[in-house]
């Protein structure tokens, strides 16, 4: 018999939405418990003998939890769907994985001309906590610029530059050695295109843009386009970092 959920954490469970994300879902009436609406947070679920909707649909509770990894090709959209009609990271899933959709949900986003690591999970609670600020996962990006930074515009960037949000986003910025400028940029945050706008900023160019790293986990050679299942070895490291 499985042991009661609060409603927000069986939500998650079910790969609906995080947790944060679903508390929202239910604030806003849209889960019914056992026929009646519920906005109590607080309410507690039996997976064996409740039954839950989310707007009129049947929520059934699976105890598998699936994470995957993607290395997102650019040109593709992290969403459910758009419509413009452009593809989305549910349109590559492989077939093996498909069944999954209804239930996976991205951790993060990367914007549509982004590009490499991606999760997707049906774990509610991994992904609450990769995503929530008070858990500051770093992750790490690759930045081709377009030109050479100073020494002066990397400790402006590194100390926190003004994006237009409530407070600077700092990052920890490193050259890497080769003929073109690049760069390797690790930030604690996820803000909307946060990388691209920190170089904006100080008026360099992103020519290209991708995520290698979230946490202790790196995307390594994992060719574009192509995804895989996360091991429980992949989990820990993932958490580590």
């Amino acid at each position: 018999m499985s042991d009661p959920l609060r409603i927000s954490r069986f939500l998650a469970r079910c790969g609906i939405a995080s947790r944060r994300k679903a508390e929202e879902i239910v604030s806003a009436g849209r889960v019914r418990l056992n026929g009646v609406v519920t906005t109590n947070l607080a309410t507690r679920i039996n997976p064996d003998e409740d039954v839950v909707e989310l707007d009129g649909k049947h929520l059934k509770f699976d105890d598998e939890k699936v994470t995957l990894v993607v290395n997102k090709p650019r040109g593709v959209l992290v969403s459910r769907g758009d419509p413009q009609k452009r593809p989305t990271v549910y349109d590559i899933l492989p077939e093996e994985h498909k069944a999954l959709a209804g239930r996976l949900v991205y951790v993060g986003r990367l914007d549509y001309m982004t590009e490499g690591m991606l999760l997707l999970t049906t774990d509610g609670d991994l992904a609450n906590r990769l995503t929530h600020p008070s858990k500051g996962v770093e992750k790490e990006y690759l930045a081709w610029t377009s030109r050479e930074l100073t020494i002066e515009e990397c400790a402006a960037l590194e100390e926190g530059v003004d994006i237009g949000d409530d407070t600077p986003a700092p990052g920890v910025i490193r050259r890497i050695e080769g003929p073109r400028p690049l760069y390797s940029v690790k930030i604690h945050e996820g803000r909307n295109r946060q990388v691209r706008r920190m170089f904006e900023t100080i008026g360099v160019g992103v020519a290209r843009l991708k995520r290698i790293r979230i946490g202790g986990l790196e995307l390594q050679r994992l060719p574009t386009g192509e995804w895989r299942k996360l091991t429980p070895k992949d989990l820990a490291l993932l958490l580590k970092g």
